[in-house]
């Protein structure tokens, strides 16, 4: 593997809302699912309502993906064990390779170690969402196995003046 998963500590996870919050508001923005004057607001407050306790919060687990010669940072994941009737599922929220970093196999190998993880703590699948204008997202999904097992529309409206 080219890369490890070092567990989020409180300094790390404070960095990495910064990251994430911006980059979930973006990405909401240009997929014309929210408005940009609100996006900041609304990716706070999903945040804090999928983590309530942080770091801390049961069966969420955050890492730092950490390049495995060098040992710099490349990346960050969040993944969340769900405990269904009689299996357990996994659903990663957020897997980013940072910009300077990304076309190194680094996104591929982190996979890896995120479907290791998941199978140790129980999980029998392991799902994401990837927004429709994230092509190379889509293509290194489905290179490794992925199927799109639904999708997501929206049409927007307009209010009638009465």
């Amino acid at each position: 593997m080219q890369v490890s998963l070092e567990i989020m500590d409180r300094e790390a996870f404070t960095e990495y809302l910064k990251i994430a919050i911006q980059s979930y508001a973006k990405v909401n923005v240009d997929s014309g699912r929210w408005d940009e004057s609100e996006s900041l607001e609304r990716s706070e407050k999903a945040h804090e309502t999928l983590l309530p306790d942080g770091e801390r919060t049961k069966n969420n687990y955050l890492f730092t993906i950490t390049e495995n010669n060098s040992q710099n940072r490349v990346g960050h994941t969040w993944v969340k064990i769900e405990d269904n009737i009689h299996t357990k599922s996994a659903f990663i929220y957020d897997i980013e390779i940072y910009e300077a970093h990304r076309r190194n196999g680094y996104a591929k190998s982190a996979l890896g170690c995120i479907e290791k993880i998941v199978t140790e703590l129980g999980a029998s699948s392991l799902g994401l969402h990837v927004f429709n204008q994230n092509a190379a997202a889509i293509a290194l999904y489905r290179s490794i196995g992925y199927q799109t097992i639904s999708h997501n529309m929206q049409k927007t409206i307009r209010a009638i003046d009465t």
